[in-house]
């Protein structure tokens, strides 16, 4: 029995977007971040500030704690910040910090910080906080990074990509 034209061209298709289907699945699978049991060897870590003064993530431990992994050189980390911003000078009274990790130079953060002022802590990580963010579940390593970390140092949430203000309002409404 052969098959006409139409027939052909119908079941290629069919094939097509199930090969197209199966891509989309295998890529959401890779982009999504990797869950993370615990994370409070995070509190045990320490940055330097844009000036260089050593900072420890210790006094950040036993709060609800927001971590963005930015950069300068990243747009949506950039657009972001203003909001992170607010949340942190709002959730701060209510035991939410948030803190901002620059997966970049300390002399590329200070020049960005002559024109912008932010109300959270910035630390620099430099290189080493491209592998700070893929132990906390960033599997490819992109940036923006966000993750919710609570008092007991359990991965509560987590985005790749830029997080909006009212997003970040709900995971705290969520967990509080």
């Amino acid at each position: 029995m052969s098959l006409s034209k139409k027939s052909k061209w119908s079941l290629l298709a069919a094939v097509g977007l199930i090969l197209l289907i199966a891509g989309i699945a295998v890529g959401m699978l890779r982009l999504s971040p990797s869950k993370v049991p615990a994370a409070d060897w995070v509190f045990e870590l320490s940055f330097p500030n844009p000036e260089g003064q050593a900072i420890s993530l210790q006094n950040v431990r036993g709060r609800l704690t927001v971590v963005n992994f930015w950069a300068t050189w990243c747009p949506p980390c950039v657009e972001e910040m203003p909001e992170l911003s607010r949340i942190h000078e709002e959730m701060l009274p209510k035991d939410v910090k948030v803190l901002g990790l620059a997966v970049d130079s300390p002399s590329n953060v200070r020049e960005f910080l002559k024109t912008r002022s932010f109300s959270y802590p910035l630390l620099v990580t430099g290189g080493s906080g491209s592998e700070l963010a893929k132990r906390l579940g960033n599997s490819i390593e992109a940036l923006p990074y966000t993750v919710l970390i609570d008092a007991n140092g359990r991965v509560l949430k987590q985005k790749l990509g830029r997080i909006k203000e009212e997003e970040l309002r709900n995971w705290i409404a969520e967990v509080r």
